[in-house]
């Protein structure tokens, strides 16, 4: 991958996707994994074309269920796994020590593409165009890297706060509209109504892939059956 493909897929995965290190006596490769609920599917279907964009793979979505809760219950997820050793200027910019830190240095690299992304995975407006984003980091550093870094794109000026132990990022419905105005040209479609002064109903956002993976009847073991494709390499 060259550096713009690199930049890509560090915008789509700043604050989403999971990304494992393997080792093998074939070589190192890394394992990403994307998931989504059920009316979610649109959006994962955004993801896995912009991931396809920057990095051609046959994996597709398929159907998952989780493992059984104490009450036996299970959740039916899709989930996106592709492996390929190409990720790995990806990991190591997102896992410098092993583990997942928004650093500087990534978000030096990254524009308002990548801020799009963001908004459109963690961002919660209220009926008064207030808004809240969360997936900004585990600790307060990193929540603070974020605010700077989101100021500085769209020159809106939001307040960092601690809620259930994790940053957030805070906007005033004046500070909302400047985030929406700078990024709406990069919005994913399935999120375009978070960067317009509109919030529908996001369970009536889904794909058609949805009724066909949940549409009940024999479709459920067909989808634990296609569930074992999941991690099929690119």
């Amino acid at each position: 991958m060259d550096v713009v493909d690199v930049r890509g897929l560090l915008s789509l995965l700043l604050t989403d996707g999971s990304l494992v290190s393997y080792r093998t006596p074939g070589g190192g490769y890394i394992q990403l994994t994307l998931t989504a609920g059920i009316n979610q599917s649109a959006f994962l279907d955004d993801k896995v074309r912009e991931f396809k964009e920057f990095l051609p793979s046959k994996a597709k979505i398929t159907p998952y269920k989780s493992s059984p809760r104490a009450n036996g219950r299970q959740t039916s997820v899709l989930r996106f796994r592709v492996s390929t050793n190409k990720l790995r200027p990806v990991y190591n910019l997102l896992y410098p020590g092993g583990e997942r830190l928004i650093n500087q240095i990534a978000l030096d690299l990254l524009g308002a593409s990548a801020a799009a992304w963001c908004w459109a995975q963690g961002a919660h407006i209220r009926p008064d165009m207030s808004a809240e984003l969360s997936r900004v980091g585990k600790t307060y550093m990193e929540g603070a890297r974020m605010q700077a870094w989101i100021s500085m794109l769209t020159g809106a000026q939001p307040v960092l706060g601690e809620h259930r132990q994790h940053p957030r990022l805070y906007f005033t419905p004046s500070e909302t509209l400047k985030v929406q105005t700078a990024l709406i040209q990069y919005a994913p479609p399935s999120r375009i109504h978070l960067f317009k002064g509109v919030t529908p109903d996001v369970c009536s956002i889904r794909s058609s892939r949805t009724e066909l993976l949940f549409g009940g009847g024999d479709n459920s073991s067909k989808g634990e059956k296609t569930a074992a494709m999941a991690g099929d390499r690119p």
